[in-house]
């Protein structure tokens, strides 16, 4: 299926990214290019739209957490906007799922788990 992106901005410094396809070793390149061109922008949030990938794998896990390290970096806050259940799902078997827990785009925590 591939991986597809959108990089949208918001006020205040916030940038959305929105990933739609499978999230996966074959897609981790097009998923760094996303994220690269999301942090070019030097947020001061990046929001990640996760809600339309099918699946996730260790690949584009791997690439999640480099750019988690260069946001903070960068001094950028990095979080969910959104999740599928597939992502939620390989983030909470990887013990990963507090890590990176979905907020509102007001920059608010939400309720629940990721």
């Amino acid at each position: 299926m591939g991986l597809s992106f959108e990089v949208q901005r918001r006020a205040a410094g916030q940038i959305i990214l929105l990933l739609r396809g499978e999230l996966d070793q074959e897609t981790a390149g097009t998923f760094h290019q996303a994220l690269a061109t999301a942090l070019a922008a030097f947020p001061s949030d990046l929001l990640l739209d996760l809600s339309m990938v099918t699946a996730m794998g260790a690949g584009g896990l791997g690439v999640l957490l480099a750019v988690r390290r260069a946001a903070d970096q960068l001094r950028c806050r990095l979080a969910l906007q959104a999740a599928s259940p597939a992502v939620r799902d390989e983030l909470r078997a990887r013990g990963l799922a507090d890590d990176l827990r979905p907020m509102r785009p007001s920059g608010g925590a939400a309720n629940g788990a990721a």
